[in-house]
């Protein structure tokens, strides 16, 4: 007679979360058999459950949460970074200099010299660095470093000259080349689509080189309680992923989205629309409407403050409504990076006109960021069924250039309540490496909106802040909802993934602080313990 197996895993004494009711559950244990939550129910319910095998572990009176997905990053250009030279630690220009020194110094000549994360505003500089600040310390090298916004890189003369980049070169459309005061000659600084003609001489690095930083990462992100994210990165990454997953090594169930270059060829590459399983998946499209604040690129209806310019229009309407319409019907979704109030308004333009399509199909559209809105334009997202798909984070760091180049516009940057209130569905993420994955800051800036998440700042109009639950929501089960995982992940309740997280603060009864105290403790992944700090 075969007896009934019994679960691998049981938690009990929790606290667990509920993601419809926005409340505890009823529950307080839960069993899991394989990868899924197979019950739940009070502790007298589901701890009899138990086998000699069954690991018990108590969650001693604290929160059980769905476990969390960021909604926005570049997984591998986070753990490349680990191997080049990153700027994020560094205060000022001269900072910056020496750390370039450094490596120059190890690197051998007619090699190249890459990195990220400057950040001219952070710096303390009216304007751009120079190709001539690079020359100085080495031409015999080749030199080429995203801004922390990635929307301009800073390059010495070697690599505009290798890549063909001298005062006779016209921007690109969609696309900038800084040029010296009272001349043609390029600065050495490339905007929005004038970055790729450098990019594309520049090789990523092989697997074998970039898995130990892969593997790093993906420790970093469960000791967060991250066990999800969408992916908005080259077909090179995504073939890496695959060969992790078919060697039971990747980290992160992960949502691609890929860069619509890729798009006329889709079909023949095998991009197609939600291929794939609930650990790697196929989601979308993604595009670029416009550049960043940080940048002073983001497509403006009028001009920066102090500026005579209002960004970059990376895509022409024509071009948008057309790549958005053979997106939908090849059966696609988008996701559409806007920033500026006229990019935004733009993309919600071309989102309307195949609202009907997409309904059909079942697509699920996303602007990415949303950062800056027109007050008409809001309720134009729930209209036509569009995701906010939003990086609280970047509020924290923005605060400062907001209001010095958008000024009183800003009242409507980062709109979360209002978005919300209007229907719209919140998902957030980080947009990483652009900043730091950390989830609880991220959540802490959208229920308290301050400046470098100091609590000791008053907060930036607080009239747009969201409640906890739904900066919960925004990171688990409205994620799950826009890559169609919804009856699998997102919460907690049998018969889904196992993917959870225990962890050491009572957030939703203590003051907003507790966030950035809160620690994860556990972090399960389809019943696996991924990490555990008790």
């Amino acid at each position: 007679m075969n007896r009934p197996s019994s679960p691998r895993l049981i938690l009990h004494n929790c606290r667990i979360f509920d993601t419809a009711t926005a409340a505890p559950s009823q529950a307080t244990a839960l069993a899991v058999e394989g990868d899924r939550i197979t019950a739940m129910g009070s502790d007298a319910d589901i701890l009899p459950l138990a086998g000699p095998a069954t690991e018990i572990i108590t969650g001693d009176n604290r929160w059980l949460l769905p476990a969390l997905t960021d909604a926005h990053t570049h997984l591998s250009a986070y753990a490349a970074r680990k191997l080049q030279i990153d700027f994020n630690d560094c205060h000022s220009l001269a900072e910056g200099l020496q750390k370039i020194r450094r490596t120059v110094e190890k690197s051998r000549e007619g090699s190249w010299v890459i990195g990220g994360g400057w950040d001219k505003n952070a710096w303390g500089m009216d304007g751009f660095p120079t190709k001539t600040m690079l020359d100085e310390i080495s031409t015999q090298h080749f030199m080429s470093f995203q801004s922390k916004d990635w929307h301009s890189l800073w390059v010495n003369s070697p690599t505009l000259q290798i890549c063909e980049i001298d005062e006779t070169t016209a921007d690109p459309a969609g696309g900038w080349i800084l040029r010296m005061p009272g001349s043609q000659s390029p600065s050495g600084v490339l905007q929005e689509t004038a970055c790729e003609i450098v990019q594309r001489s520049v090789a990523p690095p092989p697997l074998e080189k970039l898995y130990p930083a892969l593997q790093e990462t993906f420790a970093e992100f469960h000791r967060f309680g991250i066990t999800a994210v969408h992916s908005v990165e080259t077909p090179y990454d995504f073939a890496n992923y695959q060969s992790l997953y078919g060697r039971g090594d990747l980290g992160l169930r992960i949502f691609w989205y890929f860069p619509v270059k890729y798009l006329q060829d889709s079909k023949e590459k095998g991009y197609i629309a939600r291929s794939g399983n609930s650990f790697l998946k196929i989601c979308g499209v993604k595009m670029f409407m416009d550049g960043a604040l940080g940048s002073q690129t983001a497509d403006m209806l009028s001009p920066y403050d102090g500026l005579d310019h209002t960004g970059v229009e990376v895509l022409t309407m024509d071009d948008l409504s057309d790549k958005v319409g053979r997106c939908v019907e090849l059966g696609l979704s988008c996701a559409i990076h806007a920033i500026g109030d006229r990019a935004n308004r733009k993309v919600l333009q071309a989102f309307a006109a195949v609202r009907d399509a997409s309904i059909a199909t079942n697509l699920r559209h996303r602007v990415e960021h949303a950062q800056l809105l027109h007050p008409d334009d809001i309720e134009k997202f729930a209209a036509n069924g569009v995701i906010a798909s939003a990086q609280p984070i970047h509020l924290a760091a923005d605060i400062p250039m907001i209001d010095r180049y958008w000024g009183k516009r800003g009242r409507y940057a980062y709109a979360f309540a209002s978005l919300h209130k209007g229907g719209t569905r919140l998902i957030f993420g980080s947009d990483t490496p652009i900043e730091s994955f950390d989830p609880w800051r991220g959540m802490y800036s959208a229920v308290a909106r301050k400046q470098d998440c100091n609590p000791d700042l008053e907060s930036y109009y607080p009239e747009e802040k969201i409640s906890l639950v739904n900066a919960v929501r925004a990171y688990t089960s409205e994620c799950a909802w826009t890559v169609w995982e919804e009856e699998q992940q997102g919460a907690v309740e049998a018969g889904k993934l196992a993917d959870f997280i225990l962890i050491d603060q009572d957030i939703f009864h203590s003051p907003d602080t507790a966030l950035l105290e809160n620690k994860v403790l556990l972090t399960v992944q389809a019943g696996n313990i991924l990490y555990r700090d008790f």
